[in-house]
């Protein structure tokens, strides 16, 4: 399984790959510091779920989903981002990527062991 990671804040995302590295052996997981670091990573690669930070400084991780989301589809990556910001906001930011789901910033860490949990019974 391939992850990728865009945040631009090292310590949400250290321990964010930390964390998950502790859960799962054989899990590789890539980072990016700012969205067009991950936009050229989501286009040499191909990821199984990306999982991106709302804010960051270059641009937000709408912008990098919209400008990555026709590769994002055609590799049938489980794309996530996270954000301190309003559902409703962020929902009609994301107008017509239904595949796109929202994470409030503050949730549970757990939630993302659910999430791999839950790739890895849809694709087994």
């Amino acid at each position: 399984m391939k992850i990728l990671i865009a945040e631009d804040d090292f310590g949400v995302r250290d321990t964010l790959k930390d964390f998950l590295e502790f859960f799962y052996e054989g899990i590789q997981i890539d980072l990016a510091v700012n969205g067009q670091q991950a936009i050229d990573m989501v286009n040499a690669g191909r990821y199984d779920i990306l999982i991106t930070d709302q804010m960051m400084p270059d641009m937000t991780g709408i912008d990098f989903i919209q400008a990555s989301i026709e590769k994002l589809r055609s590799d049938g990556t489980w794309v996530y981002v996270y954000s301190g910001q309003l559902l409703e906001e962020l929902t009609v930011k994301l107008e017509g990527l239904n595949e796109v789901k929202i994470i409030d910033k503050f949730t549970n860490p757990m939630f993302f062991k659910e999430i791999i949990d839950s790739y890895k019974a849809a694709n087994s």
